[in-house]
C-alpha cells in the first residue's frame, strides 16, 4: 500500500447531516460544502474491502484479514476486522493531507469515533 492510501474501519456510515453535527458544522455554511468534499471521498468514492472481500475474493481467499494483508499490503488488527466497513481511500483531498500542519483527518476520525458511541447506547 502506497503512503497516500489510508484504511479507515467504521461501524456505521453517516450521513451528510450525522457527520456535520458530529463535527459541529452547521449544515448552511461554508465548512459543510468544504466538509461535503471530505464526506464524499471517505464515504462514497471510497472502496469498502469487506464488501469487496464478500462480493467478489471469498472464495480466493479464506479470511478477510488474510485479503487485506495479501491484495491491499495492509495488516489491521482483529478489532478493527470486526467494523462492519473497512474504507480504503486515497490521501488527495487537501483538507485531510498529513502534509499539512492543520489537516483534520484526526478529527474527522475522532467525530466518526464519537458517533459510534453515540450508536451502541
Amino acid at each position: 500500500m502506497d503512503e497516500e492510501t489510508y484504511i479507515l474501519s467504521v461501524d456505521i456510515v453517516p450521513d451528510f447531516n450525522e457527520f456535520l453535527s458530529a463535527l459541529k458544522i452547521k449544515n448552511t455554511g461554508l465548512g459543510a460544502q468544504l466538509f461535503k468534499s471530505v464526506y464524499d471521498h471517505l464515504f462514497v468514492a471510497s472502496t469498502d474491502l469487506r464488501q469487496e472481500y464478500e462480493r467478489y475474493y471469498c472464495v480466493e481467499y479464506p479470511s478477510l484479514g488474510e485479503y487485506i494483508e495479501c491484495a491491499h499490503d495492509v495488516y489491521i488488527d482483529d478489532s478493527e476486522l470486526e467494523k462492519t466497513h473497512i474504507l480504503k481511500f486515497k490521501q488527495d483531498n487537501a483538507l485531510m493531507n498529513e502534509a499539512y500542519d492543520d489537516n483534520i483527518l484526526e478529527t474527522v476520525v475522532e467525530a466518526i469515533r464519537r458517533l459510534e458511541d453515540k450508536n451502541e447506547d
